[in-house]
């Protein structure tokens, strides 16, 4: 097998502190392993690398700079990489509408820039957004025999440095439990939900988060058995950190909860599993929040950041050429 044809390379573990410029060459490289490694940067090729699907650079504690990655890419993990500083994204929303990615993970990266983080909260609306608007028609109602085993296939997940609720979420609260109203124009088309958890600096390991939903209805207590979501994270958790999800299981209990009742009470409890020896604990939240995705706001927010940069792109007397504006570029000035 030639270098050309490699389809998957881990270098976890190896001394190394950077990837040749024409790392990019690698035409078919689908899994890149960086784990724990002393790379400090990665060449801007790696954008060139059309097939690959998924990049581990965890606990790379060099690592300073993430450039802009292949639209191909759909798990991103990265853990512990202390001194990164600076994560690239496409420059465009039609590039960024050409993406995947389902998994991102930024656990423990608290150095990052004022600019990463709010263009990390662009990919990610997009993101999850785009991912809705695809996965709600691909499963039946019950088919989740498997679930627990197999989550990863059935949610979209986005997770960084950060005490807030993104401002776009229609419901936001520093409690364990809302109401929510899914009264017209809600209903009309809707894909799903997205939900925001913040979890607390609770400063210990947890192999697994059982994040459970559930619903009571809004003239009584009485709580239904609910929904649960899971997340395996494995590590320390040093800082507070928000969880963005898309969960195509807990997505379609509440739309069938929502077409007979369309005001309910949501309760969320968060329980993890550490050590063996360890029992089974629940981990605080500091704020909660969820909003009901359709197609009319998948469809809005396109519009509105295209929109936004026409605007911005006309203040400087530069014509608007449809798709090809520059929002993130625009972020990036903030």
């Amino acid at each position: 097998m030639t270098l050309e044809n490699i389809v998957k390379l881990n270098l976890m573990g190896c001394p190394i502190n950077a990837l040749p410029s024409s790392f990019g060459c690698q035409s078919k490289l689908e899994t890149l392993a960086l784990r724990a490694t002393e790379i400090e940067s990665m060449p801007s090729s790696i954008k060139d690398l059309t097939r690959l699907r998924k990049l581990d650079i965890q606990h790379s504690e060099k690592l300073v700079a993430l450039p802009e990655l292949p639209s191909s890419v759909e798990t991103l993990l990265v853990r512990d990489c202390y001194s990164l500083k600076t994560v690239l994204f496409p420059s465009t929303v039609a590039e960024q509408l050409k993406e995947n990615k389902k998994r991102v993970e930024f656990w423990n990266c608290r150095n990052l820039d004022e600019r990463s983080l709010i263009n990390i909260g662009l990919n990610m609306q997009i993101n999850l957004m785009k991912y809705a608007h695809q996965r709600l028609s691909t499963l039946e109602h019950d088919d989740y025999v498997d679930y627990k085993d197999y989550y990863y296939s059935h949610e979209g997940v986005y997770m960084y440095p950060g005490s807030s609720v993104p401002d776009w979420l229609e419901y936001k609260t520093t409690e364990n439990n809302m109401i929510i109203d899914l009264s017209q124009p809600h209903l009309s088309h809707l894909l799903g939900f997205v939900f925001c958890f913040v979890i607390d600096d609770t400063d210990i390991i947890a192999f697994d988060l059982e994040i459970k939903l559930k619903i009571a209805t809004i003239e009584g207590d009485d709580e239904k058995e609910g929904v649960g979501i899971y997340l395996s994270m494995s590590l320390d958790v040093h800082s507070d950190h928000v969880c963005m999800i898309y969960n195509q299981r807990c997505s379609q209990y509440l739309t069938r909860i929502a077409k007979n009742q369309t005001s309910f009470k949501i309760k969320v409890t968060v329980w993890s599993t550490g050590w063996i020896e360890e029992p089974i604990r629940e981990v605080k939240l500091k704020r909660f929040g969820m909003s009901p995705i359709n197609q009319s706001t998948y469809q809005n927010l396109i519009q509105q950041m295209e929109y936004e940069c026409a605007e911005g792109e006309g203040k400087n007397n530069t014509v608007y050429e449809g798709k090809q504006t520059k929002c993130v570029e625009e972020a990036n000035k903030v």
